[in-house]
């Protein structure tokens, strides 16, 4: 019975002895191995972190400088310049290049340089009013951005607003041209992207502006001052014609010249004038009393 258990507790111990040495064995041939995965692990999961935050400090860097550009009076380099520092930031990029776009468009609207404000106090000097070649150059820049955001974003899910507002602005840029059939393409354009999204109110708007487009005549040259002829001078007003007698009466100049003895009747102080004696009527009451005299 003792060697029994003797050789029990033998065996026990021989089998916990391999164990440990395949445990052993086991370590020396996975650990470094699984360690390294660890680490990687462990390292990726730090980069993405850190990755992650850096994104967010870019999004948070593009929001901050593409509001302070559209504020107020955008600059034409300000936005050039995010739109091409942030192009891989969400849609800024694109956004910073529709708002350039608009500012060139604009700028021809109005026929001034971009950033000058028009004050009828103060007009614009020479060199801040576009002339035909710098208004076709907008014009070619503005279709160039359009035509750049609606290519990168009209296939793009979840971008179909900036396309659909790209097809406008090119639409616009068309208009601005004397090109009404490339405007109403380019309105089809964003009419089916808008009825494709589901979004009524764009579709309908494009509906509009088609019909509007249908009824548009040719578009009128306008002239800037230096083509224009010069204005006739106007014709010098006379003054009116005064009483010669000097008593300040304005007499027309087609009055008959008895007209203005009609201010000598009386004298400066109230009293009769003596032409004013011999009336026909004075000279009738003059008589009745010398025969009323002779009677007596």
């Amino acid at each position: 019975m003792d060697e029994r258990i003797r050789e029990l507790k033998e065996g026990a111990g021989r089998e916990e002895s391999r164990i440990n040495e395949e445990f052993i064995e086991f370590l020396n041939k996975w650990s470094t191995p699984v360690l390294v995965v660890l680490a990687a692990l462990a390292v990726a999961y730090w980069g993405w972190n850190k990755y992650k935050a850096l994104q967010i400090a870019k999004v948070n860097e593009a929001t901050s400088a593409y509001t302070s550009a559209v504020r107020g009076n955008p600059n034409p380099d300000t936005l050039a310049n995010i739109a091409e520092e942030f192009s891989s930031v969400r849609s800024f990029g694109h956004l910073a290049r529709l708002d350039l776009a608009d500012t060139y468009l604009l700028s021809v609207e109005r026929g001034l340089m971009p950033g000058v404000e028009f004050d009828p106090a103060n007009p614009p000097s020479e060199a801040d009013v576009l002339d035909e070649q710098m208004r076709q150059t907008f014009l070619e820049r503005a279709a160039s951005l359009y035509r750049q955001v609606y290519e990168a974003t009209n296939s793009v899910r979840g971008k179909e607003p900036l396309a659909i507002e790209a097809a406008f602005g090119l639409a616009a840029v068309a208009e601005s041209r004397g090109d009404i059939e490339g405007a109403k393409r380019h309105i089809e354009d964003a009419k089916r992207l808008a009825e494709k999204m589901q979004y009524t109110a764009l579709a309908m708007i494009a509906e509009n502006r088609l019909q509007t487009l249908n009824n548009v005549g040719p578009v009128p040259a306008l002239y800037d001052a230096a083509n224009l002829p010069p204005l006739p001078e106007p014709e010098p007003i006379e003054p009116p014609a005064t009483d010669e007698s000097g008593s300040g009466i304005e007499v027309p100049a087609d009055a008959p010249d008895d007209a203005s003895s009609a201010g000598e009747q009386t004298s400066d102080d109230g009293g009769v004038d003596p032409a004013a004696e011999n009336q026909p009527g004075d000279e009738g009451s003059a008589e009745q009393s010398r025969e009323s005299d002779g009677g007596g």
